[in-house]
């Protein structure tokens, strides 16, 4: 007796699609979940402890210093010289690290691995996107440059032989804290989501980041070197290093470098510059090609 062929075997499930009858949040608070979420991601939060590493050690080592000092002014109130500008020098390099890192959690993985689309496919816009990008990667590059010059701020107040007299005699060097911090944060912010855009590749990108920037340093000192007369001042303005330093002099009254001898509010047109090229790249990237 022959076998019977087996017939193929298969069942169709009608189960239905749910229509959503909770509360629709909208577009804002869709923003401010991608700005929270970016700001967990760029802090390693609900990711292996390796990725932690990084932003903890960083986060130490522009604490640290304003922590020693704070001691010291407790002990030795009179004995002990620490500016804004001498902490910018040691914050500047956490800021540059942390700018490296940041930036290419921002917007790298997301093109990689092909989720743009999903997120577009949401309440928000394209630009929505990059706002909230920026808006969380300025955040937290504000919690690096802001708060450890406010701690100093505050420490000098509370030891201070009369902290009220102290806090009014010196209240606009909270204006000036603020605007050093906000222009580094911005500057940074920009150069590194401009590289981040174009390169996929987080370790890829973090490498153009700080190579690109260390080499186009060493490029403007050889210029700055090289050439002379008036012109070459301008030169700090492409200089990404050194017109962090600049800012530094002119905003929080640090030593000027040798590159620093254009008026202050000149130093901010290099800012704009990087700003608006990052806006124009982004912009091409994100709205019109993809």
């Amino acid at each position: 007796m022959a076998d019977t062929p087996q017939q193929p075997y298969g069942e169709v499930y009608d189960l239905g699609y749910a229509h959503y009858d909770g509360e629709r949040l909208g577009r804002s608070h869709a923003v401010r979940a991608l700005v929270i979420y970016s700001i967990k991601r760029g802090l390693g939060i609900r990711k292996r402890w390796t990725s932690k590493i990084i932003p903890a050690l960083l986060y130490i080592a522009a604490y640290s210093p304003v922590l020693i000092v704070a001691g010291l002014l407790a002990f030795l109130p009179e004995g002990v010289e620490f500016s804004y500008a001498d902490l910018a020098g040691f914050i500047s390099t956490a800021l540059l690290i942390f700018a490296a890192g940041l930036a290419p959690e921002m917007l790298s993985d997301d093109r990689r691995e092909n989720v743009l689309s999903l997120y577009f496919s949401r309440a928000i816009t394209r630009g929505d996107y990059l706002m909230a990008k920026v808006a969380a990667m300025t955040l937290l590059m504000a919690t690096i440059a802001f708060g450890p010059p406010l701690l100093l701020f505050i420490a000098k107040v509370l030891l201070a032989n009369s902290p009220i007299s102290y806090f009014g005699d010196h209240i606009g060097d909270l204006g000036r804290i603020a605007a050093w911090s906000a222009l580094v944060c911005i500057y940074y912010t920009a150069l590194g989501l401009l590289i981040a855009a174009l390169v996929d590749r987080k370790g890829i990108a973090s490498a153009v980041f700080i190579g690109g920037l260390l080499l186009i340093t060493a490029i403007s000192n050889a210029l700055f070197e090289a050439m002379s007369g008036s012109l070459r001042d301008f030169i700090v303005l492409l200089s990404p290093l050194e017109l962090i330093n600049a800012l530094t002099s002119w905003i929080l009254r640090g030593n000027p470098g040798a590159m620093a001898n254009l008026h202050g509010p000149v130093y901010l047109v290099g800012v704009a510059g990087v700003v608006a090229i990052a806006a124009l790249v982004m912009y091409r990237r994100y709205m019109t090609e993809d």
